[in-house]
């Protein structure tokens, strides 16, 4: 057994042999998303592992059950009056901060980099996107895909936004990030490189159980998306896909703005009946959803290292995904799933109807892609990663070798 750890933090009323971790998030369950899903996991995950945690996070309502969780949750109401919510935001992770060792930030990066300032503590942020580019295609004011943001020439309000996502980086102590792209991405915003790691996405395989959410009944093949309902995910080309894939029914498992659109292309493409919108799945039903289904697809223009492909290979479905930012650093194509190119339509049909003929491809695939899950995107690999990083910088030391950021070859 290793020996209990050394801390040079002074957190005043910490147990030998644990840190005190206090994790910020936006998004909490009963929130949807990837934040959402990974705050409780990881929480628990490092609970397990001997080490105190705490959430704060925002909610839409404060009449939730969290005695279900091994750490306490304090909500915060995301519909107060802004200016006032980003007071109490700070001083709510400021309180918290002064008893714990440091902040583990996975949203509010702003409110969190200052409270943990204002606090003495060290802050690390794990990013999964680029907020500025994200809240600048939602608001209209840039049209370009993620890449083409990081070189475009910046409007007064363009370098507003990228410095709200910046500056709280330059703030934290270390970063971390899910995919070598995504460091690529974050290093080119002036962020020292030492202060970068990689830790990539992980997923345990799905416990089976008898799912909720029954599809119905189809004598065809299954196509299932597993996605945010905006812009970049490339839901619309999946449905004008469809007339051209006539024993495929798309089932698509989220929700978002563009819900009402896409549903009114369905029925103008006449594959209204083929279009299956589940709205916004619980997390915990999607493993079930994806065991019903044929095949897995992802048309993003940008993902920094989709978790929910990694679910998909879990659930032992073949894989589909545009070779967007970080996907490829978990499809390699025609070894764990099929990759083709942003915005083209002919492969995206060309190869549904390829895994469609051809059932001795999809079992190769789904065997590799298993492969591919146990070597490198273990859960556990994942949680021992962030502990090591958490642990280096507080100051401590363990007997054992802390693991080294696992990057895939």
């Amino acid at each position: 057994m290793s020996p209990p750890a050394k801390f040079s933090s002074p957190s005043p009323d910490r147990e030998p042999g644990g840190m005190r971790v206090l994790m910020v998030t936006g998004i909490f369950p009963p929130d949807r998303g990837g934040p959402a899903s990974y705050v409780p996991e990881m929480a628990r995950a490092l609970v397990r592992l001997g080490h105190k945690v705490e959430v704060i996070c925002l909610s839409d309502t404060l009449a939730n059950d969290d005695s279900i969780h091994p750490f306490p949750v304090r909500r915060i109401r995301r519909g107060i009056f802004w200016p006032v919510r980003i007071v109490r935001t700070v001083f709510e992770i400021w309180r918290a901060a002064r008893r714990n060792d440091l902040v583990f930030v996975s949203g509010l990066g702003s409110e969190s980099a200052l409270a943990a300032l204002l606090a003495g503590r060290p802050a690390i942020h794990k990013i999964v996107g680029d907020y500025a580019w994200e809240r600048a295609v939602s608001r209209g004011w840039f049209s370009g895909t993620i890449d083409a943001y990081q070189v475009h020439r910046k409007s007064l309000k363009l370098a507003t936004t990228d410095l709200v996502r910046t500056l709280p980086l330059k703030l934290a102590r270390r970063i971390f990030v899910p995919s070598n792209y995504l460091g690529r991405i974050v290093g080119g915003w002036r962020i020292a490189p030492e202060k970068i790691s990689v830790i990539h996405n992980a997923v345990a395989i799905p416990a089976a159980k008898t799912p909720l959410i029954v599809l119905p009944p189809w004598q065809g093949k299954t196509l299932i998306t597993v996605c945010r309902l905006v812009p970049w995910k490339g839901v619309d080309a999946l449905i004008r896909a469809l007339p051209t894939l006539p024993d495929t029914r798309l089932v698509i498992a989220g929700d978002g703005h563009l819900r009402a659109e896409l549903a009114a292309l369905a029925e103008s493409s006449g594959v209204a009946q083929r279009t299956i919108f589940l709205g916004d799945v619980p997390h915990s039903e999607i493993a079930g959803c994806l065991a019903q289904s044929a095949a897995f697809i992802l048309n993003s223009t940008y993902e920094g290292l989709p978790h929910v492909v990694l679910e998909a290979m879990a659930a032992g479905l073949p894989v589909i995904a545009t070779d967007a930012g970080g996907t490829s650093e978990v499809v390699e194509h025609e070894v764990t799933g099929l990759l083709i190119p942003v915005g083209d339509s002919g492969a995206l049909r060309s190869a549904v109807e390829r895994l469609w003929r051809d059932p001795a491809l999809c079992r190769q695939l789904t065997a590799n892609a298993t492969e591919l899950l146990s070597k490198y995107f273990d859960f556990n690999v994942m949680v021992r990663s962030t502990e090591a990083l958490l642990l280096s910088m507080i100051g401590s030391s363990r007997g054992a070798e802390p693991l080294p950021v696992e990057e895939t070859p």
